[in-house]
């Protein structure tokens, strides 16, 4: 979000980085930066580093391709849904794992 706004902008003094700032996407782009940390740090808390970190991992990539897909309309391929399905199937091989 913050870097399509850096698209057609030019910074060139202070007021220009004050006003990019509080643009809402550049705010919103940082909410969700914000909020990806506090549910890491939580999930942390009641979980083994060893489970939440692939989880998280795994995750982001797929949250960023569909976010990619809903709010840039990136073109998805076969070969990001077979990306998508692996790590899916990997967070269920981890998470089973741990039960086990």
């Amino acid at each position: 979000m913050i870097k399509s706004e850096l698209k057609d902008t030019q910074l060139r003094g202070f007021a220009d980085y004050f006003n990019f700032l509080f643009r809402y996407k550049v705010i919103l782009g940082f909410a969700v930066v914000f909020l990806s940390a506090f549910i890491l740090i939580k999930a942390l808390s009641v979980a083994k580093i060893s489970l939440v970190n692939p989880i998280a991992t795994g995750m982001n990539f797929i949250f960023t391709l569909l976010l990619g897909y809903y709010l840039f309309q990136e073109k998805l391929t076969a070969l990001h849904y077979f990306g998508m399905a692996l790590i899916l199937v990997g967070i269920l091989l981890i998470t089973s794992a741990e039960r086990a």
